[in-house]
């Protein structure tokens, strides 16, 4: 891998991991485009892209991030709650990342082997026609949208079951499928980008680490230690910048320029598929 395929990979990482628009599609679309078949993607490069786009969270969010873990340690020693927010969205947040985890463990390796461009295709297109389902319920619900601290065991449940779907379907996104959640469920737009932001957080840490012990088994050549770094440091200021200008976006836009992005991407790969005969789903 050149340098110059480690910094677009990276920077199209760092774009995608946040932006509703599918990382995983994206990534996938690219390596074609590049003719990089996966299993030419070194592990240790998967690595590196992960812990680049959790670090733009933990910098994007340090201080949340902070009182949560603040928040953990006074309710393990029992101790009153100093910021009764974070101590809010601790069992939420818990219970919202195991659908992901639970789905990572036991179906995307299943899912992955069956993976297309025509499948993404029409992920994407679902997607899209959900985020709009979203954004009408959002705006015809009477019902004032609930801020972050107000997002409960249910609304966590649902938001994390959008995540696990989302990583197993690449296409469907995994922030706009859990942001569009939360706003089904009456949360807030950017605090449902919060939400879905810091639930994001355990699942790529935990994509990068199950990659890193999977290079246990690879024997492959190495990559570059300047192609890593180039990975890493552009999947990890890109995805910082994307999580501000989406959260800045999300105060007072809709998902729906996402989701026409979505339509007719998905549009066109599932039409170039079709029309070039190839498969709709792939050989397990």
């Amino acid at each position: 891998m050149t340098i110059l395929q480690a910094l677009l990979l990276g920077t199209l990482q760092g774009l995608t991991e946040f932006l509703p628009v599918s990382s995983t599609a994206h990534l996938y679309i690219a390596q074609a485009m590049l003719k990089i078949r996966n299993d030419e993607i070194a592990l240790s490069f998967d690595v590196v892209l992960h812990l680049g786009t959790a670090l733009a969270v933990l910098v994007a969010f340090f201080r949340p991030i902070a009182g949560l873990f603040a928040e953990l340690i006074r309710w393990a020693t029992g101790r009153p709650a100093r910021d009764p927010e974070s101590r809010a969205l601790l069992l939420p947040l818990a219970a919202g990342t195991v659908p992901g985890v639970a789905a990572g463990l036991l179906l995307l390796k299943h899912v992955e082997a069956i993976r297309t461009l025509a499948l993404i295709g029409g992920s994407m297109l679902v997607a899209c026609a959900y985020f709009f389902a979203a954004e009408h319920i959002a705006d015809r619900s009477g019902a004032a949208p609930r801020v972050l601290a107000r997002v409960n065991l249910a609304d966590a449940l649902w938001i994390g079951l959008a995540q696990a779907a989302a990583g197993l379907m690449a296409g469907f996104s995994r922030s706009g499928l859990t942001i569009s959640t939360g706003l089904v469920r009456g949360i807030r737009r950017s605090d449902s980008a919060r939400f879905s932001f810091l639930l994001a957080l355990p699942l790529i840490t935990g994509a990068g680490a199950k990659a890193l012990l999977d290079l246990r088994h690879v024997s492959g050549p190495p990559i570059s230690g300047a192609v890593l770094a180039v990975g890493f440091l552009s999947s990890a200021a890109v995805g910082y910048l994307a999580i501000r200008a989406l959260l800045r976006f999300l105060a007072t836009h809709t998902l729906r320029p996402f989701a026409i992005y979505l339509g007719l991407l998905g549009a066109g790969l599932l039409a170039a598929s079709i029309l070039l005969g190839l498969p709709l789903i792939g050989a397990r």
